[in-house]
Formats: C-alpha cells, structure tokens, sequence
C-alpha cells in the first residue's frame, strides 16, 4: 500500500551502548509508512556519547535516504529521576504539574528546576482510595544540555528529547490490544532493560529489569569458548534457544553448550517477569496482561518468543518496524530487527 500525499517524519535517534539507531516514516494522518532506517555501530562503545557518534550517524544519514535535520533522541535511561506518585483526589483542578514536579524534586533532593519533566495518569488500582496517580519522570538539564549541544553543534535541529518507554509504546500501538486487556513491553537492550505495561492507550506501570542484559550473556559466551565478543553476538543471534534454528558449521557438542547457555540466561529473565507480570494483574483493573511484546536488540535472537510464551502461558511476539508499520521490501531485512523500534516511536514523535 501507498500512502498518498505523506511527509517525512522527524529521524528518531536511539543511542545505545554499542550502536545507535536511526528511523524516519513517511507519514499521512496515523497512517505510516518506512522511509529510511540505520544501525550505525558506535565509534567508541560503552562510552558516554561524542562527538565522533554524531559524525558517524550523520554520514549514515547522508547515505542511507533520511530526509532533513529535524531530530528526536531518546534521553539516556540512568540520569532520569523516576517516581510512582500517589496523590489526593482532592488535589484534581489544581496545578497538578507543579505538585508533581516538587514531589520528582523532594524525592530524588535535586532543585525543581533542574530538570525538564514528563508524567503520565495512570489507571486506578483495584480497592485503593480515590487518588491521582501517575508517572513521573525528569531529564536534568545537566544531562541534556550537553547531549543537545553535541548534535545541534553539528547541524541537526533537536525537536525533543523522548522517554524510551513512551516511545515503545508509541511504536507498538497497532500490537498492544485494546483495553480492558493489558498489554506487557519488554524492552531488552545491551546493558539495560525495562518492562512497561499499557491498558489500550494507558501506560499503568512500569519498572526497570536488573542483572539480566545482552552484555552478560555475550561475556559468558566469550569466556567460555575463547572468541571475540563481536563473534559471541553473531551467535546469540543467529543459534537460538532451540535445535529448530540455524547450527551453521558448529559441532553437535558446542550447539548444545551455546543453548544452554542461551536457555539458562532467558529462563532468568523469565523467573524476573513473573512477580511484576502477578502484580499488575492482581492489582490493576482489567483482563489481565494478555499479550507480551518483546523488543530491543535481544528480542531478535532465534525462538526466544515462542521460548517466552511457552513458559509464561500469554501469547508473546516480536515486535520489530515491519510488524508496527508498512515497509518496503528494500528494506525489510532492517525493519525486521527490533532494535530499531524504539527510533521507529521516537520518530512518530509529534509536538504538541
């Protein structure tokens, strides 16, 4: 399908620890379509992002079909000053805002206009009191600033700075069922991962997920079979968690240890999703989660959802570009990769 009379997006720009990805859609009304995407490997990985990131992606950006200078990045996850807010009823009509804002303030003893800060209402909890709840996140300008300078000193014009779970959810919009069903977002990164769970268009909880990362499973396998981390990735992604995906040129004994290990780090993750995963059903009202979305660049790894969705019981999919919005077949093999989902929602940003 074509979409008629459609404008390029602003570029979502996701800045991980090894790479930093780009997506830019075509756009008419809420219908979208993909026009460009880049994963751009990060000069230096692991460090704080410089200026050689930002000339790396805007060569990528140059050749690849992106459109424009318009940009929206995604803040960087560990500076952010996050709360669960619980506020008397009585407080609606007010400046809501401002409340919240000294709460973010109180809560993590930084100045209250040290920050830019975002919150969402959630949905009421199942027997609590009546409450304003919702919540709160803030980007320091210390940390902004300097993230905005980088890019804006070297041509681009930065629309937004955006939450990563708010543009998760924005991407997965035509995956996450209608309420009162609830929907569940994991959201698995190189050195951070995050679970976020949404009630139609109602983000109602979310909380971050410790100690199980692409970066420890890589480690192990380096270590255990003397290769390069570079070389580890490659198999993660392409080995799978069982006998059903690709062995290559691999030995019988070594497939078997690779899924062990495979196994072993997932099933860990699995155990980590199943307080929170009780929490929000016992506690929100609703059907209950019902559906699993797993993105980020660990979902790709072969038959991890169907691994996920066996052990928990709720239907679990993948969710990369092509699965949230129109592609063209030239681009299919990048649009198949849920690594770019989040740029995919950041670049669906639109100002208010």
């Amino acid at each position: 399908m074509t979409i008629p009379h459609s404008i390029p997006t602003v570029i979502g720009v996701d800045i991980g620890q090894r790479s930093i990805k780009a997506a830019q859609l075509a756009a008419a009304g809420d219908c979208y379509r993909v026009l460009a995407l880049a994963l751009v490997p990060r000069p230096e990985p692991e460090q704080q992002t410089a200026p050689a990131d930002v000339l790396a992606l805007k060569n990528v950006l140059k050749r690849q079909g992106f459109r424009g200078r318009d940009l929206v990045l995604a803040a960087p996850e560990k500076p952010l000053l996050r709360a669960a807010l619980q506020l008397p009823a009585k407080v609606a009509g007010a400046p809501v805002e401002q409340i919240i804002r000294m709460e973010l303030s109180r809560l993590h003893n930084v100045p209250p206009d040290s920050f830019e800060m975002a919150y969402w209402e959630l949905r009421a909890a199942n027997g609590s009191k009546p409450m304003i709840q919702a919540l709160a996140v803030g980007c320091p300008h210390a940390v902004a600033n300097p993230l905005l300078d980088l890019f804006e000193d070297a041509g681009f014009r930065v629309v937004a700075l955006d939450v990563r779970t708010a543009a998760a959810a924005r991407a997965c919009g035509p995956l996450i069922l209608p309420a009162p069903q609830i929907t569940a977002l994991v959201d698995l990164g190189w050195r951070s991962s995050s679970l976020l769970f949404v009630c139609g268009p109602s983000l109602i909880y979310e909380r971050p997920l410790d100690g199980v990362f692409l970066a420890e499973l890589a480690d192990r396998l380096s270590e255990a079979f003397g290769i390069p981390l570079e070389a580890a990735c490659q198999i993660i992604n392409t080995v799978g968690l069982t006998a059903e995906t690709g062995a290559g040129q691999m030995d019988r004994e070594s497939l078997e240890a690779i899924r062990k290990h495979l196994n072993s780090h997932f099933d860990r993750l699995l155990e980590e999703l199943k307080v929170p995963l009780s929490y929000v059903n016992h506690h929100f009202s609703g059907e209950g989660v019902k559906r699993l979305l797993l993105l980020g660049g660990s979902a790709a790894v072969p038959q991890l959802a169907a691994h996920c969705q066996d052990r928990l019981g709720l239907e679990v999919r993948t969710a990369g570009p092509s699965d949230l919005v129109e592609s063209p077949p030239e681009l299919l093999a990048k649009a198949t990769n849920p690594a770019l989902t989040v740029a995919v929602g950041l670049a669906q940003f639109r100002e208010a």
